[in-house]
């Protein structure tokens, strides 16, 4: 892949510094609008007219009006305060909704891949946003997989001019994908002489420091224009540790029925384990599980052992339930904090932000040749790459050691291993585990064992058998880096069409350009090959032969070079540290692979649109016309290497990529009609319509429409109303995606809980399920037995999860998308007064989407299909899981099919406000004053889906997570002379979690951690909701004589807000603290922006 590197961004800065040209900036607007009219005056000009094209039409206009409703984003604005990455501007405005996927995503699997970050409008989500760059549309960019959407993150920072957000449905105008709507980025095209900008941003804490340098030079004559721009960004990562809100362990985040909150672990405590704090033990290393015996893990304890094992330790006594004591000073051998990776060095040492470097080039030119027909030819080119480096923290890693392994801890027959039968009957046996089980039941284990015959009480002799080492490794799948690069050109030629000039018909132009975008990511992780690791444990081998494969295992061949492992060295087990190493560099090297991904999208777009005026309309107006025809291929090419495409790392889901590429013929028409009558009550009618057909290679033809009314009974009031139809083909990643398989854990609740199998060995019925402690519910029991199996017979000790094969793929069998959206609303601007200037407007908007992709999880399939509650397994959702009925005890699933499917009717509605006040107060000085105040009000988002028996499930989602009921922004800007103070707040109101899966109020001796309930203590229960939250930044700006510099400072988090804490096992989330939500989790920034302006 072809990369600039940033000396050659340098150089070519230099380059750009050196020139001897003349600057004169033109000043951009200052404001932040959602406004569905915004006027420029065509008169203040004293040159010739110049005609504009608006987002959300192909007509030009001589003023930027319209009548869809539209938010402008001014990027000038958003610098002064502090905000210059388009990710955070877009995905924090208040069209924005539901989870946003930003770069704190570290670790999870994305659908663009590691390193991206997208925007959803209306929280539909980023499928369903059409992303364009100066009208034209933006090609997905991403790695790994088949990515779907563009990634904003290479966007330019200090070269675009303003963002535009298009909300209704477009469809009509720009094509499939544009359900809620689109977000345009107009790159600046004003360069004019030479432009040097720095932007710094630091934080008062470790981390999280930023740069960004550009350089931008450019020319305007009679005839011809060009510009070209460089900028280079790095951004430093930020750990975990670095902010006081994420340098902890993921804990308990509990609230009482009197409201309070509670952190404090008790139900640990109250077993009689060492105290945790707050934290949850997860993620538990330097241990050993032994599968099919009666103990649990045993943690390895140098120099000591409370049973037979030597240097591990049993934490608990099974049956009993309470921490095990073996030397009897009342406190637990194990404190689980010692082993858990949650809070260890390697996760509080792993990345919140990841590091990053970036750097784009920007050009673009045209020339109007002579002539009557004003033949201009232009280009537009844009060159960007990003590296990403993240660290997501190690995992564990848990292989099987064959029984006979020379290394296996529970083979008796090699020098350092044992019987871990008879280690358990040590246990057992030794005094402290002797008298807890007196205390309990009266005897000793033994007794209820040897004299009563309960043999699964344990403690004899087993030989040797199968052991899971649970450990940590330094370097394991933690490591990502990744390498993106996008180039874009587009080329065309405008010309008027005197020729057309037939009858009322005037004015006519035409439009020819073809756009190619290409993007290349590649993605390479590091981490303990599965396949290799098998090898060296004897996996292969009939006699557990370490490196030897006589059972003909069909291997890679990288996979020579075998170097026995020993999966118990002490290097292994750091307890505290908890992630270690293998034994000797030999293992480590022959062990560790690379997993490399290389992903290309490209995409054509050929277009010709012809538009002009076709008759006078009453009031002296032309009705326009605009007509066209397009041309799209999108093509995909994603490449695995072969360890990910057959899923070589250990506990890794593989991925086969995606290949193929799909056309899209379409032709499309517009026409407005725009009467201006200045009559009373009918001042101004503009009527615009819209429609388009597409041929697209899998799903044959889908049309279009779209229909809009401006209404002005005044001059200062227009009325307004918008209806649409959309669709969204299927993309690449839905069409194209090859199976991918992996492993995850499913919990199955087909299987007699741990709960309903008596445990008191007294009892005669130990061991054997009861139903009276079964709380399942009726219907899970009726939707397993018809699914085939017995909820009473499927019994596994009481454990429900299980590791299971998941696989995910394309399908071309899916269906389009379709919706249907309207609003409605006024903007009023006052007229009884020019002592001031006040504009307002609502609009409210409602779009509904049928027929939706999704690609459910397994924890969707499981709970649409077994918990039904007609009891009939009649979830479309059943077929997708495949169990091995042969056993009726353990009818273990096998596959989950995670495909995508058509499914569901998806709605969104709500209101959109926004003000704009100004006026110049008289205090000494005249001073400008401005205030600017968007906001949204999310009346519904909600799923609904009717069950093939006629039964509707419907979801509301409002209020919830990522849909807060008011979300907004204020801008307040005070001018005077060459200074200016800003002041942006944005505020998102309070949140909770679905009502359905808030948790029932429990004590530690249930399902909470934090309260013991009565008649000492109260109930609680995991705390999933946060207040509303307000975020300020501040700036003061000069602007130097002539605008040939400027100089602007400011502090953006003003008040170092915290994110908001919230359980993470309600609301997903990093240490407690939420993400993708639009609360700030890097804390108080000061930044400082330089730029100047050469006129030599």
């Amino acid at each position: 892949m072809f990369k600039l590197k940033p000396l050659a961004a340098l150089t070519l800065l230099g380059s750009l510094l050196s020139a001897q040209t003349v600057f004169a900036q033109e000043e951009a607007l200052e404001s932040t609008t959602v406004e569905a009219v915004a006027e420029e005056s065509a008169e203040a000009n004293l040159g010739p007219v110049e005609e504009v094209v608006v987002t959300g039409s192909r007509l030009r206009s001589s003023t930027y009006t319209s009548i869809s409703p539209l938010q402008i984003i001014d990027a000038e604005f958003q610098r002064e305060v502090g905000l210059i990455d388009a990710t955070e501007i877009l995905q924090n405005s208040t069209n924005a909704g539901g989870q946003q996927i930003d770069l704190t995503f570290a670790g999870f699997v994305l659908d663009n891949g590691p390193g991206s970050t997208t925007v959803s409008l209306r929280g539909l989500g980023a499928n369903r946003t059409l992303v364009l760059m100066n009208g034209r549309r933006l090609a997905p960019s991403g790695v790994e997989g088949a990515p779907s959407a563009p990634n904003i993150g290479l966007v330019p920072r200090l070269m675009i001019d303003r963002y535009e957000n298009l909300l209704d449905a477009a469809s009509s105008v720009y094509g499939s994908d544009a359900i809620a709507g689109a977000t345009n980025i107009i790159t600046r095209k004003d360069f004019n002489g030479l432009e040097v900008q720095l932007f710094s941003d630091g934080h008062n804490r470790q981390g999280g420091d930023g740069n960004t340098i550009s350089a931008a030079w450019g020319f305007t004559d009679d005839t011809s224009t060009f510009g070209i721009g460089v900028e280079y960004n790095e951004q430093e990562r930020v750990l975990y540790s670095d902010r006081p809100w994420t340098n902890e362990c993921t804990g308990n985040v509990e609230i009482t029925e009197s409201g309070e909150i509670r952190r404090q672990d008790l139900y640990y405590a109250n077993i009689g384990y060492p105290d945790v704090g707050q934290c949850r033990p997860t993620s538990l290393a330097a241990r050993t599980f032994v599968p099919g015996t009666p103990f649990g893990s045993i943690y390895y304890t140098p120099g000591g052992s409370n049973g037979g094992w030597p240097n591990f330790s049993e934490s608990g006594t099974p049956v009993l339930g309470v921490a095990a004591d073996g030397n009897g000073d009342g406190v637990g051998d194990i404190n689980f904090m010692d082993y858990s990776l949650n809070g260890a060095p390697s996760d509080l040492g792993s990345d919140l932000l990841p590091k990053s470097e970036s750097m784009n080039i920007l050009a673009y030119g045209e020339m109007t040749l002579e002539g009557d027909m004003n033949v201009t030819p232009y280009f537009e080119a844009m060159y960007n790459t990003l590296e990403v480096n993240q660290n997501s923290g190690e995992g564990q890693l848990f292989p099987d050691v064959p029984a006979l392994n020379p290394y296996n801890m529970c083979n008796p027959n090699q020098p350092n291993g044992v019987d871990c039968g008879l280690a358990y009957g040590a246990f057992l046996d030794s005094p402290g585990i002797q008298q807890q089980w007196i205390d309990t039941y009266g005897a000793p284990a033994s007794f209820f064992r040897d004299v009563l015959g309960l043999s699964w009480i344990g403690g004899t002799a087993i030989g040797p058998v199968d052991t899971l080492p649970i450990v940590s490794v330094r370097g394991d799948r933690n490591l990502t880096d990744v390498e993106m690069e996008q180039a874009r050109l587009v080329v065309g030629v405008t010309a008027d069409l005197p020729f057309m000039d037939v009858g009322s018909l005037s004015n006519w132009r035409g439009d020819f350009s073809i756009a190619y975008n290409r993007s290349e990511g590649d993605s390479s992780r590091y981490g303990v090959r599965e396949d290799r690791l098998n090898l060296a444990l004897g996996y292969y081998s009939s006699t557990s032969t370490p490196c030897e494969n006589d059972l003909g295992e069909v291997l890679a061949a990288d996979t020579a070079g075998c170097v026995p492992v020993n999966m118990y060295a002490p290097s292994l087990y750091p307890v505290g540290a908890v992630t270690g190493d293998f034994e000797t560099q030999a293992e480590r090297d022959y062990l560790f692979g690379s997993r490399d991904f290389n992903t290309v999208y490209e995409q054509t777009l050929v277009s010709m649109v012809l538009d002009g005026d076709i008759f006078e309309v009453p009031g002296g107006e032309m009705a326009q016309l605009a007509v066209g025809v397009e041309y799209r291929n999108d093509d995909i090419q994603s490449n695995p290497d072969a360890v990910a495409r057959d899923g070589l790392f250990w506990g890794f889901f593989s991925d086969k990529g995606a290949f193929g590429d799909v056309s899209l013929n379409e032709v499309f028409a517009e026409l407005q009609i725009p009467i201006k009558a200045n009559k009373p009550l009918l001042k101004e009618l503009t009527i615009n319509l819209a429609g388009r057909l597409t041929e697209h290679d899998y799903y044959g033809n889908n049309e279009t429409a779209s229909a809009k009314i401006g209404y002005r009974p005044a001059e200062a009031l227009l009325l307004r109303a918008t209806w649409g139809t959309a669709f969204r083909a299927p993309n690449n990643r839905e069409l194209f995606l090859l199976g991918s398989t992996g492993f995850t854990n499913v919990f199955d609740p087909c299987y007699v809980p741990e709960a309903a199998i008596v445990g008191d060995p007294t009892d005669p019925n130990a061991g054997q399920y009861n139903p009276d402690l079964d709380l399942r519910e009726p219907e899970v029991l009726a939707n397993c037995r018809a699914t085939g199996v017995d909820p009473i017979l499927a019994n596994n000790g009481g454990f429900n999860t299980f590791s299971t094969e998941v696989q995910t793929g394309g399908s071309l069998t899916l269906d389009p998308e379709e919706s249907e959206s309207y609003s409605y609303g006024f903007s009023y601007e006052q007229d009884w007064s020019n002592k001031f200037d006040l504009a307002f407007g609502m609009t409210y908007y409602s779009v509904k989407v049928e027929n939706t992709v999704i690609e459910p999880s397994t924890g969707y399939i499981i709970s649409d299909c077994l918990y039904d509650e007609a009891g009939t397994a009649a979830s479309v959702f059943c077929d997708r899981i495949s169990r091995d009925l042969s056993d009726p005890t353990d009818p273990r699933i096998q596959l989950m099919d995670l495909g995508f499917i058509n499914r569901d009717l998806e709605r969104a509605r709500g209101i959109d406000y926004n003000l704009t006040f100004r006026d110049v107060i008289d205090i000494g000085v005249p001073v400008d004053f401005t205030w600017n105040l968007t906001a949204n009000r999310n009346l519904e988002r909600s799923l609904t889906f009717t069950n093939p028996d006629g039964t509707v499930d419907y979801e509301s989602y409002e209020g919830e997570w990522g849909y807060s009921e008011w979300r907004g922004i204020s801008q307040v800007r005070f001018g005077w002379d060459r200074w200016s103070l800003n002041l942006q707040t944005r505020y998102l109101g309070a949140v909770a979690q679905d009502a359905e899966t808030v948790d029932e109020f429990s004590d530690a001796f249930t399902a909470s951690d934090t309260c013991l309930g009565p008649p000492d203590d109260e109930l609680c229960r995991d705390y999933g909701e946060t207040g509303s939250y307000m975020l300020h930044n501040v700036s003061i700006n000069y602007r130097g004589e002539d605008d040939k510099w400027f100089l602007g400072a400011g502090v953006r988090n003003l008040e170092d807000k915290a994110p908001p804490l919230a359980d993470s096992t309600e609301v997903l989330g990093v240490k407690s603290r939420p993400i993708g939500y639009g609360y700030d989790v890097y804390g108080r920034e000061f930044f400082v922006n330089v730029q100047y302006n050469f006129d030599i």
